[in-house]
């Protein structure tokens, strides 16, 4: 669900008097006296409310106010959304509940609302109310808004409860609480935080609140990105957005996932503004699924801009960044105290990469647009020995720089973040990484992360898409192949004539899977190793018994990592007369998998963050006088996702079993889905299939 923003209790055309603006068009108006007045357009100023331009009504005469035509006619809200009326709330929810009984809230009211000034400053508002049906949601009643001091400020206009009995709990906006990061955190920012305790929040509620942001200091005035979201993991009545800007000014936008004719926006002129508005009514929610893309992408949503080309914000980062990329003698000293003796590009890259990695420190401290998307000046992120992810970013490239390899830092949205598309200009984004331009070919490294061993670098940025300002350029990070993210196991073993296993294993891996493992294995206490090692072994083969392990240097970014264990495996396998059942020891691996196919149909991709493989040797020792019999056929399958291969053979006394399973794209479609549910589900049983050894003292047919 949304970030929740409310309303002042009190009057509902409290909301009318701060808008100060045209409400609605309307068929009637009840007083609280009984009266219905007949209306065309209600107008409110200064606390009185009026009628066709003529009559004027004080606003604590009013009860509600009933509209007729649907908002595609008159951008009319329904009488809830206006009034705030308790009674109308009440009644939505309970109808919803039975159209919706199995969820655990159901949002009535999502309205939200953007106005450009003309003067640049910015006003949002957001006004929702959520039925609360089962515990968990009960944590809706906390409620907070940021804002950064000196930019922008945030006014509370409504916070309340209300029960099922339709009494009514408001939180007054003086009991909110300013909090502000301390400095044991690692994000420091200029941003504080107001937060509050919705009062008697139970199952069973309505927690209604609005909330309006004020940015009356912009960064820039030409900066305005709206961004909604209709809808989510639970059901949603009725959701709206409105989009202002003055008369004379246009807005670029892009909308994903609407049905129809809500695509187009209804549009009209309003006391000199060019208004934009979207809605959506009854919005069945997400039903998850496993490994499914990110909610946001797959929800109906608009984003707007007020630039139709890159040009503006290629300018306006491209000159900051430029600024902050400067090479000074003592940059310069430091990278010549890294790449040491090193003579080819490829080495004083990888010097480079890891010294940023481990020596400067992720710490981020922002206070201004140009520290938060450009970045502090290289030098000043050396001297501090700290930075977050654009200022080691901008250090990095300027590093780079000095030994003659171009490289520009780029802005992303990580996997799982909805911003894949950038044909609508936006700031939009969460991170920054390092593009590389070497020998004719461009790829990507991240400094951010602690353990990523060259050229390899953190899963959450593969295939997202980037913006190089310095480049002037929108792209996308490579996908690395399935290779570049493997885990090998190496079993050898010996088979005793009682079943008993003992095996040495070695485990290799690299990319994101050797960089996680390093990152535990620097987390764990040495003299505690050996009983994590046992627990994890424990959870593929129960019974074993870890007799040995060790680890190569885990710190050491520049060498392969890994692991060798030493290990028993007690009345391992079963007997039937004469018949020896084996069972093969990573049999579970590919089983793992069953989450995925775990339903007969998907509505959504299959997304992993990115591409993998597992492979796995095993040379066993047969007992003397076993013979293997019936052995599996070679399994050789593919689908346009993913491949597996597999075979047995048998030299002298010794099997020998090879396996790989590949993922090499990251994303399968529902229309694929059918094929790779197959293919994992006949991976699955291949792998468990027993060997069956006889005691016969010859191979049978």
């Amino acid at each position: 669900m949304k970030t929740m923003r409310r309303l002042r209790p009190g009057s509902a055309l409290l909301l009318l008097a701060l808008c100060c603006q045209s409400l609605a068009r309307a068929d009637t108006i009840e007083l609280y006296d009984g009266t219905r007045l007949e209306a065309e357009r209600i107008t409110y100023s200064k606390g009185l409310a009026v009628l066709d331009g003529e009559r004027t009504i004080p606003r604590d005469q009013i009860k509600q106010i009933v509209f007729s035509r649907s908002l595609r006619e008159d951008a009319a809200a329904p009488t809830s959304v206006a009034t705030g009326d308790v009674p109308a709330l009440l009644e939505q929810a309970a109808a919803a509940e039975k159209k919706y009984p199995d969820v655990g809230a159901i949002t009535l009211i999502d309205d939200g609302a953007w106005t450009l000034r003309p003067d640049g400053t910015q006003v949002e508002r957001n006004h929702t109310a959520i039925k609360i049906i089962k515990e968990p949601w009960k944590s809706l009643g906390e409620i907070g808004q940021s804002y950064e001091e000196g930019r922008d400020r945030i006014t509370l206009l409504r916070a309340r409860t209300i029960a099922p009995d339709g009494t009514v709990h408001e939180l007054d906006p003086a009991d909110l609480v300013e909090a502000k990061p301390t400095e044991g955190m690692v994000f420091f920012s200029e941003r504080k935080t107001l937060t509050g305790h919705l009062p008697e929040v139970e199952t069973g509620s309505i927690v209604e609140t609005i909330w309006e942001t004020e940015i009356y200091n912009p960064y820039d005035k030409e900066l305005f990105f709206p961004r909604w979201y209709f809808g989510g993991t639970e059901p949603s009545l009725w959701s709206r957005v409105t989009i202002r800007v003055p008369e004379g000014r246009r807005l670029y936008y892009r909308v994903d996932n609407l049905p129809g004719e809500a695509a187009e926006p209804l549009e009209r002129d309003e006391d000199g503004y060019h208004v934009y508005q979207w809605e959506l009514r009854d919005i069945e929610h997400i039903v998850a699924e496993p490994a499914m893309p990110p909610v946001g992408e797959v929800i109906p949503s608009v984003a707007a801009s007020l630039f139709e080309d890159w040009d503006y914000l290629f300018d306006f980062l491209g000159r900051f960044q430029q600024e902050h990329m400067q090479v000074t003698p003592e940059l310069d000293a430091k990278v010549a105290e890294i790449v040491g003796d090193s003579t080819t590009a490829e080495e004083k890259i990888e010097k480079i990469y890891h010294w940023l990695q481990r020596e400067i420190r992720y710490i981020s401290i922002k206070g201004s647009m140009g520290s938060g998307w450009s970045g502090h000046p290289a030098t000043l992120t050396l001297q501090n020995g700290y930075g977050d992810c654009i200022d080691k970013a901008i250090l990095f490239a300027t590093m780079l720089d000095v030994v003659g390899i171009k490289a520009s830092p780029v802005i992303i949205a990580t996997y799982g973040a909805p911003a894949d598309d950038r044909t609508l200009p936006t700031l939009y984004g969460n991170h920054a990484i390092t593009q590389v331009e070497l020998d004719g070919r461009r790829f990507h490294l991240d400094s951010t992360a602690t353990t990523y061993r060259y050229p390899y670098f953190r899963f959450d940025d593969h295939g997202v898409t980037t913006i190089n300002v310095l480049d002037r350029e929108i792209g996308r990070v490579e996908v690395p192949p399935s290779e570049s993210n493997a885990l090998d196991v190496n079993l050898k073993a010996r088979l005793d004539e009682a079943g008993n296993v003992q095996a040495a294993a070695t485990l290799t891996m690299n990319g994101g899977l050797e960089a996680m493992l390093r990152m535990g294995l620097e987390q764990i206490n040495k003299l505690l190793l050996k009983m994590v090692a046992q627990q994890a072994l424990n959870a593929v083969s129960p019974g074993a018994d870890l007799k040995r392990i060790t680890v190569s240097d885990e710190t050491d970014l520049s060498k392969p990592l890994n692991i060798k264990l030493r290990l028993d495996l007690p009345e391992y396998s079963t007997f039937a007369g004469d018949l020896m059942i084996f069972k093969m020891p990573l049999s579970e691996m590919a089983t793992s998998f069953s989450v995925i196919t775990a339903l007969d149909e998907r509505k959504y991709d299959v997304l992993s963050p990115t591409t993998f493989c597992l492979r796995q040797h095993m040379q066993l020792e047969l007992p003397q006088g076993y013979v293997p019999k019936g052995l599996p056929e070679p399994l050789k399958v593919s689908t346009g996702q993913m491949r597996y291969e597999a075979q047995f053979r048998v030299d002298g006394p010794t099997l020998i079993y090879d396996d790989a399973l590949y993922l090499d794209k990251r994303r399968i479609s529902p229309a694929d889905y059918g094929q790779c549910k197959r293919f994992l589900e006949d991976v699955a049983e291949y792998t468990k299939l027993p060997l069956f050894l006889y005691k016969t003292g010859e191979v049978s047919p």
